[in-house]
Parts: C-alpha cells; sequence; structure tokens
C-alpha cells in the first residue's frame, strides 16, 4: 500500500483538485492523509464531505510549517511506501501506477521520482527536469543533486524505512526543504526517475519579495552543511558563485553574503 500524504494550510480553494487527483489514480491501493496544519478556512468541512474511506484528516493545530507537517503525515503512516502530494497541485491520473511499476522492476530503487510540468502565474509552462541537464538522472545521484534539484517533493515515492532512516525533512529549512531532503537521502539510496510528466505544479501569485529571504537562507545553510562534500567533488565555488549572481539579479548580494559567512563559520557539517 501507498500512503500519500498531503500536508495543507488554508488552502480550501485548491485542495480538492489535489485530492481528487490522488482518488483518482488508477493505482489504488492508497490511503490518504490530509495533514491540516493549523488552517483557519473551511479545509475541514470540505474534506468531511468526501466520501471515500481511504481518506484520513489530522488536524495538527498550530502552523509549524510544511516539513513538520509532512514528518507527521509518515508517522500516521501505514503504507510500505509513502508518496507527497502538495495541496494546490494535480497529479496525472497515472502517476503511482507508472512509479510503482518501476520501482518493482528494480528493488535497488529506496525513491521514484517523475517529471513535471509547472504553470506560472502569466500562465507559461515550464518543464522539469529542464533541459539541457547533465547531471545524472537516477542511480547515485549524490554529486549531482548537490549542485543542482531535479526532485520535487509531489513527484516523490520513497519507501517509508529508508524515509525514516533518512531523518525526514529538516524543519530547519522554510524554502528548498525538498533539495535538502534529496541531497541527504541520496547519499546513502538509489534513486529511480519516470521521465513521463506526471503531474502539474500551480504557482500561486505570491509575489518573489515573501521568498527571496527563505531561499537565501537554505541555500547558504545546503552550502555550510554539505560544504566537504562541495569542495570534494570540486562543486564549492559553482554553488557559491551561483548563490551570489542570484543574489546580485535580487539585489541582496551584501545580505546574501553575509549570511554565507555566518552559516560557514558557525554551521557544522551534516552527518549523513
Amino acid at each position: 500500500m501507498i500512503s500519500v500524504i498531503i500536508p495543507t494550510y488554508n488552502r480550501a480553494g485548491t485542495i480538492l483538485r489535489s485530492v481528487n487527483s490522488v482518488l483518482n489514480q488508477t493505482y489504488k491501493d492508497l490511503e490518504l492523509l490530509i495533514i491540516d496544519d493549523g488552517s483557519t478556512d473551511n479545509t475541514k468541512e470540505l474534506i468531511e464531505q468526501i466520501n471515500d474511506n481511504r481518506v484520513r484528516y489530522i488536524y495538527l493545530g498550530a502552523n509549524s510549517g510544511a516539513s513538520n507537517a509532512r514528518n507527521a503525515g509518515v508517522s500516521y503512516a501505514s503504507g510500505e511506501w509513502i508518496a507527497f502530494q502538495d495541496s494546490d497541485d494535480a497529479w496525472k491520473p497515472e502517476k503511482l501506477e507508472k512509479q510503482m511499476q518501476l520501482a518493482l522492476e528494480h528493488s535497488e530503487y529506496a525513491m521514484i521520482y517523475s517529471s513535471f510540468m509547472d504553470h506560472e502565474a502569466d500562465e507559461s509552462i515550464i518543464y522539469f527536469p529542464s533541459k539541457p541537464y547533465s547531471g545524472v538522472m537516477e542511480g547515485d545521484m549524490y554529486s549531482s543533486l548537490l549542485l543542482c534539484n531535479v526532485i520535487g517533493a509531489p513527484t516523490m515515492l520513497i519507501k517509508r524505512e529508508a524515509f525514516l532512516q533518512s531523518g525526514g525533512f529538516d524543519t530547519n529549512y522554510k524554502s528548498l526543504e525538498d533539495w535538502e531532503f534529496v541531497i541527504r537521502f541520496s547519499k546513502n539510496n538509489l534513486i529511480g526517475f519516470v521521465p513521463d510528466y506526471l503531474m502539474d505544479v500551480y504557482m500561486l501569485n505570491n509575489g518573489i519579495s515573501s521568498r527571496v529571504a527563505p531561499y537565501y537562507d537554505a541555500r547558504c545553510r545546503m552550502l555550510a552543511e554539505y560544504k566537504e562534500d562541495l569542495i570534494k567533488f570540486g562543486l564549492f565555488d559553482t554553488v557559491v558563485m551561483d548563490i551570489l549572481t542570484r543574489a546580485a539579479d535580487s539585489g541582496v548580494q551584501d545580505q546574501v553574503k553575509n549570511m554565507m559567512m555566518l552559516y560557514l563559520q558557525t554551521l557544522p557539517a551534516k552527518t549523513i
């Protein structure tokens, strides 16, 4: 069985699209855990109207972020496999079936991910993984993921035991938590890839200013925590340049440079 986990916070306007895309999967052996991270809208009432015994609604109380909600969902899960969905996105009906087929064919894979389509607020579509991409797409992806992420949380299908052994999502990250997780996960696990576009991601138009600070905090944290391996693979200078170039484009280069130096001096390397 697959346990699907949807963390949600005040997404009453989009969550039914997400839920229905899970319940309409061609792979039927699943449970759906909706982890409400303190919503104050009518999310609960909407979920209670769903007539499907595979659905469980769990209210956490005070809002504490998607990473904590996902980790909490895994603690309630019964399935051997875990999949994450977001409350404003939609899966293609065959997503889980295609991923599970690959998982059964390759028992060495502890995670299976897929391509996806990103629908921007201006109605443009970006396809991920983007081309050209020179990194490793499956198998031992660790060094490639240190440099660039191609795996979003809603595309993941993961063995529950491997997820728990990895320590789950790091709640210190308020952005890019899926990237940090797959870096850590890939150090000790092989990953499989289904190239089909199996989900639609819908970007909400919340404004870039609300995402700048968490994004650079996460990038600088990862740089510090994985510094030793970045140097080992000859990637450290490349990542530093990428962060500072992006920061310059956003007009926050000095602040990010100071944050980067602080984290490099104070954050210990992450033990994996």
